[in-house]
């Protein structure tokens, strides 16, 4: 058995109907012509069962402690069938970029069983062309955006010729599930401890957040004196993408050629993260504006970063961070926002480096998961979010990815467009990762905040032409 962590299990808190937690991604495949559809689940089956040992979390599921008091524990399942967790599914005509969208939008407000390991594999079938695609589902307790793409990786194969990889150095073993005795007693063994923890985390924190609080009382002398905005102390503005999201998801997907993004990177000496950071904020700018919903102050995106240390790669599990960025989205010249941006995403970076690495973990593992799950469910009944300020308007996050061409049980990968989670405050979720010579994106949203998602993409594609125009690269 193995606990999740603390920031494991707030994922686990926070999911409601409403808020599923789960992650995960559409994979366009190209079959081998004339490859039968039944075929290609096949092999796409045997493939997955013949890794499975190579990719423990694929067959842990949850054991809850009694009453909720403790953080849950990871289980390998004795139960485990493959066939609960590999679904065959199949596109009406003419299996059109709307068709996958509106399967895409369902599975991302489905929740997933906990009394199984908590993902799914979704092969379609129909999509134009004779393509394949490979929806994923993973709930955020169990990995993050970097140990995602790591499984992943695990799954692919730089020929069409599956590897063998080599058998694990411990065959898989199914755990015992312990008696309500043992685990009331691991239970109270580790209440016991908590408050010396809570005291050693205090004692290892208070330096940095010292720090952290001075620093917000220089900016508020600042602001008062003209010479900073307001989005540098975390006020962000409320927008349409910060209020109470239903059960109804909108979905859209696409690229930026890699090539294309490099070239402005390097033309503006900046990084590619600037670069895609500052393309959300031309699209976020242009939507309000067209809606006359543009506030003065610049949206602030929250931008997951890894904290994950060499010794935690293949591990699983979630080490990150927020970092806050201000998208001066109040900045008409592309230019210059985009140029502003990479100065605050410098400054906020060093800020990061100086904190303790699972500085926002090691704080989640003290409430108890009951506690904070009644929390969520509140939080979500009486649409508190409506009575304080965001701590960000969006949540933008890019993931590295291989940079070869891959391959899923023979058939070609040729685009993985990461589908993603909105919640309560923040409705609208873009996320990116690199593939070759792209930059595949999902848009994921609240249906009632952003309904016309397809626009939103437009506007991302037509941010890259502003920008690549405004830099003479066009």
């Amino acid at each position: 058995m193995q606990q999740l962590s603390g920031l494991d299990t707030t994922f686990l808190n926070l999911e409601t109907n409403t808020c599923p937690m789960h992650v995960g991604g559409v994979v366009i495949l190209e079959p081998p012509a004339g490859q039968a559809p039944q075929d290609s689940y096949r092999a796409i089956f045997d493939l997955v069962e013949s890794r499975l040992d190579h990719i423990p979390p694929m067959r842990r599921r949850l054991l809850m402690t009694p009453f909720d008091l403790d953080h849950p524990y990871w289980i390998e399942d004795p139960d485990f069938d493959l066939v609960h967790h590999l679904r065959r599914r199949a596109l009406p005509s003419p299996g059109d970029r709307a068709a996958l969208a509106a399967l895409v939008c369902e599975l991302a407000a489905t929740r997933l069983d906990r009394n199984l390991p908590l993902w799914e594999l979704h092969v379609v079938e129909g999509l134009e062309g004779g393509r394949l695609a490979v929806v994923t589902k993973m709930h955020h307790a169990a990995i993050d955006g970097v140990s995602g793409a790591e499984i992943l990786s695990t799954l692919l194969d730089l020929s069409p010729e599956p590897a063998r990889l080599p058998p694990p150095a411990k065959p898989w073993q199914p755990d015992d599930i312990p008696s309500l005795t043992r685990r009331l007693f691991t239970t109270a063994k580790s209440l016991s401890r908590r408050p010396a923890d809570s005291f050693r985390l205090l004692k290892t924190t208070m330096p940095a957040l010292a720090s952290l609080g001075r620093e917000a009382i220089d900016r508020g002398k600042m602001i008062l004196q003209g010479e900073a905005t307001r989005s540098v102390m975390g006020l962000a503005p409320r927008t349409r993408f910060n209020r109470q999201i239903t059960a109804r998801r909108s979905y859209a997907y696409g690229g930026f050629p890699l090539a294309a993004i490099k070239a402005l990177r390097k033309a503006l000496g900046v990084t590619l993260n600037d670069v895609v950071l500052g393309l959300c904020a031309g699209a976020l700018r242009r939507y309000l504006e067209e809606r006359r919903e543009l506030p003065d102050h610049a949206l602030i995106a929250g931008v997951p970063m890894s904290t994950r240390a060499d010794e935690q790669k293949g591990t699983g599990g979630n080490h990150v961070t927020f970092l806050r960025a201000a998208l001066h989205t109040d900045i008409a010249d592309p230019l210059l926002r985009l140029r502003r941006i990479s100065e605050d995403m410098g400054v906020a970076k060093e800020k990061m480096r100086a904190l303790p690495a699972d500085l926002m973990g090691d704080w989640a593992r003290l409430p108890s998961p009951a506690l904070m799950a009644r929390a969520a469910r509140l939080y979500e009944n009486f649409g508190i979010q409506s009575f304080h300020a965001p701590a960000f308007n969006v949540v933008i996050s890019n993931v590295p990815g291989p940079p070869v061409p891959l391959y899923f049980a023979g058939m070609r990968v040729r685009a993985n467009y990461p589908v993603s989670i909105p919640f309560h405050g923040v409705g609208l979720n873009i996320t990116l990762m690199s593939y070759c010579d792209s930059i595949d994106y999902g848009l994921t949203a609240d249906h009632d905040t952003v309904p016309d998602i397809d626009h939103f993409d437009a506007l991302l594609q037509q941010a890259l032409k502003d920008l690549q125009q405004a830099a003479g690269i066009a």
